[in-house]
């Protein structure tokens, strides 16, 4: 059998696909004469990270395919003394040329020097005896002929060298920032019944790959006015560590995760349902010693304070309020493990079921209030209603546990764990019911360095819709904002997103992933050119009550907002937003007076105030609700170019006079 070596370092990579699953498929071709019979073609300086069961060999034309082994020198990786140091693992091709090129010419030098000596030597041979002045000269001219060539032949050599020596250096430099080792070995068997020349194409997996996604926003002035045209560059931050350079490659990007695990159809287990377990009832009489039962089942404390046992006999009272307080323990714990797991999923049951299980809510209440040698048992609260859902756990007294319980005798069912969904989409884009794949255009390099490298994908052309955003009680300037409306065809992944406003860095945001038709927000920086000011003030009157009468203090706060326009064009979208404190406490109340209407606005209704063109609605929460609860608001409004616009709101705060009323920011 025929065997022929290669040396995948040699051979170019013809196109690299990186996944998202730090993982990416690499293409080789090598141009292969195969005589007639059996070749045995050995590929070796593969990269370490390579899936040795995802070798695929293709291209072969009429030749077959007997056998295809892929192997890593595990001993190699194994030894840190041999990493560490110089070695034929850790030396490229390149190298191993270069050093020998070297040697050849070390080795010529060396030739050149002897033939110099031979020549010195001979002459010191020659006597005048021997030979007439005639023959004399001419040895002498033949002499420093002679070495006047051997001088120029010894530095050329010398030239030589000295650009060997600086391409290993280079050589040695690109060895050192390298990532990773090439141990691994693709061993393929091929037949033919002729003389043929085939591409064998080798396409194998391999880790240590990853990329994600990254954009620049451009935006411009016109005349210090924003332009609604910007266009967004798509780019991808590509980084490896494979140990081998991919350089003028076809690069692929892909979203989809290339899994080397099987996968399968989900498979639906059985489910069972079965009563809740309970200990066992304490041995002994109804008036005898019960044995030691302190055992701390409270998840939330670290030790019993009072002990259960106690020097005389407990009463039948006593036993049925010990084992009543251990149930409820118990049902304590079950209720903080369940929620870890359920929480999310059982909310919306569970505001079903309370209107259905009110009456025997009331019951359990009333068990719950029974109390204990622990003392009375502690119902936490929040501002917007109990912190623990009733429902649950009446549930939990009544109801089965869940096959996703942690009772401890619950070994022979299934945890069974929900995935999270996963979605994922220029130059060329490629979109599959499974990914995304964007063709990078022209041929790029990426080298084995473990760093970053940002490659080109696409530029994408966008109309934005520029907005005038002020919040003056917390920043006294006025933000542009820039909504972007995604109107290509395909949908845009989650990244950062650098702004750049007239080629010059503005901000840093984020996007999530970006649907066709749907928008995004970035700030573009604040607007030096627009001037506003924020004033507050208060007033406090103290109400005169009688001798059994509570007195009131009525503190009537104004804010003033002036918005100052030195732009010789208007702010046609012009949004401030302001916020009024808002009291959890039933003995004070907050009326707010201005903007008119707005408290008797509901939803999103929106309120015309004057002059005209001056609107007020609710504002709303960061994550999208309405923040009419927590007192958030905002105006629209258009300001003429070198115009002011005055702003006002007013509230009232009516609580008792006895108590020291503040305003306070909760950490969230």
């Amino acid at each position: 059998m025929r065997t022929l070596k290669l040396t995948a370092s040699v051979n170019s990579i013809k196109g690299v696909t990186v996944y998202k699953s730090h993982k990416a498929e690499v293409v080789r071709i090598f141009k292969i004469d195969l005589k007639s019979g059996n070749t045995k073609i050995e590929i070796t300086e593969l990269p370490s990270c390579i899936d040795t069961q995802s070798v695929r060999v293709s291209g072969l034309g009429d030749a077959r395919l007997f056998d295809v082994v892929c192997t890593t020198r595990d001993g190699f990786e194994n030894c840190s003394s041999l990493l560490d140091g110089p070695g034929p693992w850790k030396s490229s091709e390149a190298m191993r040329r270069l050093k020998a090129q070297k040697l050849a010419l070390e080795g010529e030098k060396r030739v050149r020097g002897h033939e110099s000596d031979l020549l010195v030597s001979y002459a010191k041979t020659l006597h005048g005896e021997h030979v007439s002045p005639t023959q004399m000269g001419e040895f002498l001219q033949s002499f420093v002929e002679q070495g006047r060539k051997n001088l120029e032949a010894v530095a050329e050599l010398d030239e030589k060298i000295v650009a060997l020596d600086r391409q290993i250096e280079v050589e040695v430099q690109k060895e050192t920032t390298k990532k990773g080792l090439t141990t691994g070995e693709v061993t393929i068997v091929v037949g033919t019944d002729s003389d043929t020349h085939v591409d064998l194409k080798l396409t194998y997996i391999v880790s240590n790959a990853s990329w994600e996604s990254t954009y620049e926003l451009h935006a411009a002035t016109d005349n210090s006015k924003p332009s609604s045209s910007v266009a967004l560059h798509y780019r991808a931050r590509i980084m490896q560590s494979t140990r081998e350079d991919w350089n003028d490659t076809a690069l692929t990007l892909s979203t989809v995760a290339a899994s080397t695990v099987a996968k399968s159809i989900p498979w639906l287990n059985p489910i069972k349902i079965r009563p809740q377990s309970h200990p066992a009832r304490p041995a002994g009489g109804l008036f005898g010693k019960m044995p030691n039962n302190n055992v701390n089942l409270n998840p939330f404390t670290s030790c019993n304070p009072f002990p259960l046992q106690s020097n005389t006999a407990p009463s039948l009272f006593e036993q049925q309020q010990q084992y009543q307080q251990q149930q409820l323990q118990q049902v304590q714990q079950q209720q903080y493990q369940q929620q870890q797991f359920q929480q999310a999923q059982q909310q919306q049951a569970q505001v079903q079921q309370l209107q259905q299980l009110q009456p025997q809510h009331q019951q359990l209440q009333m068990v719950q209030q029974q109390p204990s040698i622990f003392g009375q048992p502690q119902q936490p609260s929040s501002a917007f209603g109990s912190s623990q859902d009733p429902v649950q756990t009446l549930r939990t007294l009544d109801k089965p546990a869940p096959a996703g319980s942690l009772d401890s005798e619950a070994d022979d069912f299934e945890d069974i764990a929900v995935p999270n969904a996963m979605a994922g989409p220029t130059t060329i884009v490629t979109e599959t019911p499974l990914a995304i794949s964007y063709a990078v255009e022209g041929a790029t390099t990426v080298p084995s360095d473990g760093t970053v490298h940002q490659v080109s994908v696409a530029v994408l052309p966008f109309e934005a819709k520029i907005s005038h955003i002020c919040t003056p009680r917390v920043d006294p300037r006025v933000y542009l904002q820039c909504h972007v409306k995604n109107t290509s065809e395909y949908r845009l992944l989650p990244g950062p997103v650098s702004v750049v406003l007239n080629d010059s860095f503005v901000s840093k945001t984020s996007i999530n992933e970006i649907n066709t038709g749907d928008t995004f927000t970035c700030t573009l920086g604040d607007d030096v050119a627009t001037k506003v000011t924020y004033a507050r003030s208060s007033k406090t009157v103290t109400s005169q009550g009688g001798s059994f009468q509570e007195v009131f203090n009525t503190t009537t706060y104004n804010t003033k907002i002036t918005i100052h326009n030195k732009h010789p064009f208007a702010l046609t979208d012009l949004v401030v937003r302001d916020i009024i404190p808002t009291c959890d406490d039933k003995r004070a109340k907050v009326l707010l007076r201005k903007p008119e209407g707005l408290a008797n606005a509901k939803g999103g209704e929106v309120v015309k105030l004057a002059p005209p063109g001056l609107k007020v609605m609710w504002g709303k929460t960061s994550d999208g609700r309405l923040g009419e609860k927590d007192g958030r608001f905002e105006w629209a409004w258009s300001v003429d170019g070198g115009a002011k616009a005055v702003l006002e709101a007013q509230w009232e705060l009516k609580a008792p006079a006895d108590i020291a009323w503040v305003e306070s920011v909760p950490v969230f």
